[in-house]
């Protein structure tokens, strides 16, 4: 365009919605200034800041939310909008996956708990597919629409020599552009995994890929076996796949990986406690390789924060009332805008140097707390970590070694099923939506 015109340059890019705006801003370093100087991109819509934890505790009760507190006035997990038939909306809490402000089902709806859009996957005929094995594929800063995977597990019939995962993967992968479901192959970079035998060692370990990340165009999914276990890293954008074996040192088991600031991490159960090491997935210059982070174990917070008002966190459960009043309400733009002044006022930073923050730095390794990992800061070298016992929360800050007491996330004694790290997306334009 001629940048002559800025004023014309302005008025046309003013009415291009915020996705478009934001690939629009990448074009030129004039278009980026043009946004940038009159702040045209709504970037308050887009999913920037932890806010909560989603999860379910079992497979009856709605999904619940742990949040900031200004969050449970704004947002609810309860997905009652589902569906019309009294106590439905009960069975369709299960969460499957999650990614960038949108959750899946396990029924197989795509939704948006900020905005309370939703919408139904086709029926498919999946085989030898599991529940836990879909993934969900959203950026909402390239577009509005999403993808899901259905990965196949072992076939029954395969024999026990055959290599795994195999050359080609043949994959199922729903596109909200098409509403529809295409088989999709995947060929394989460098070596398997090894052989079906070996992949099948470990108790359904081939049913229990959950929990992945989306880095860069590429989809990142955990497998458990005997030997280590592995992640398939799935590029989106040359239907290639490639199979990273999981760091061996020591007596880690995988215990999940995500995103963070800066890529790919997982985290390892050292000792089935409160032990864990934080590897981070190096990819420098083509060369693929387990860095270690940190080792934490959180018996220092388990000693220190009894003795402070644990009720008294920044971080709170939603109460019943506020989720039942938040859903007789609708939600539209005012609603977004009153949503990110409160998080303004509320006080609530993710800063590592205040006073509600120690260091797990020379704390005793005896320890028989048990903790799991909730999830990671997208934007923030931050993981979340839970103990059930005490219902207790805690944020770990990977750079300084210092732990945050975030609150009680309360969930009736009941073990946790699921839980995710959520960063609400207030994008109004789920394609396909209720």
């Amino acid at each position: 365009m001629d940048m002559e015109h800025p004023d014309m340059l302005e008025e046309i890019l003013r009415h291009l919605p915020p996705r478009v705006l934001a690939a629009a801003r990448c074009v030129c370093k004039a278009w980026r200034a043009t946004v940038d100087h009159h702040r045209l991109l709504r970037v308050d819509l887009l999913p920037l800041s932890l806010d909560a934890v989603i999860y379910d505790v079992n497979h009856i009760a709605p999904p619940k939310l742990f949040a900031r507190r200004s969050t449970t006035r704004y947002i609810t997990s309860r997905l009652d909008y589902l569906d019309n038939r009294p106590g439905y909306a009960e069975f369709t809490g299960e969460m499957a996956d999650y990614c960038n402000g949108l959750f899946l089902t396990l029924n197989g709806k795509v939704v948006n708990p900020a905005t309370r859009q939703w919408a139904s996957l086709p029926w498919i005929e999946c085989g030898r597919c599991d529940k836990s094995n879909r993934y969900l594929v959203y950026d909402p800063t390239v577009s509005p629409h999403y993808e899901v995977f259905y990965i196949p597990r072992i076939p029954n019939d395969a024999a026990c020599r055959a290599e795994w995962p195999p050359s080609t993967y043949v994959m199922q992968v729903f596109s909200s552009k098409t509403n529809c479901w295409r088989d999709k192959s995947f060929v394989r970079e460098g070596d398997a995994a090894g052989t079906i035998a070996d992949v099948k060692s470990h108790w359904r370990s081939d049913a229990n890929m959950y929990y992945a990340a989306y880095w860069q165009r590429s989809l990142y999914v955990p497998s458990r076996h005997t030997n280590g276990g592995f992640i398939l890293r799935i590029n989106l954008s040359n239907d290639k796949y490639k199979v990273i074996m999981l760091p061996k040192r020591g007596k880690g088991l995988l215990e999940r990986i995500g995103k963070s600031r800066k890529g790919v991490y997982c985290v390892l159960d050292v000792d089935g406690l409160s032990t864990y090491q934080i590897w981070f997935l190096s990819e420098s210059r083509g060369v693929i390789d387990w860095v270690l982070n940190n080792e934490i174990n959180f018996e220092t917070a388990w000693r220190i924060y009894p003795s402070k008002d644990i009720d008294s966190g920044p971080w709170i459960s939603q109460s019943l009332d506020q989720a039942e009043l938040l859903l007789k309400n609708d939600v539209n733009l005012k609603v977004v805008c009153e949503y990110n002044a409160a998080l303004s006022k509320d006080g609530f930073e993710w800063e590592s140097n205040d006073g509600s923050v120690v260091t797990t730095m020379d704390c005793p390794k005896a320890s028989n707390n048990y903790f799991l990992c909730l999830g990671f800061h997208p934007y923030k070298e931050i993981a979340l970590f839970h103990n059930d016992y005490r219902s207790m929360t805690f944020a770990y800050y990977f750079n300084s070694s210092k732990v945050r007491y975030l609150g009680i996330m309360e969930h009736m004694y009941s073990d946790l099923e699921i839980s995710f790290a959520y960063a609400p997306c207030w994008m109004m334009d789920l394609p396909g939506s209720n």
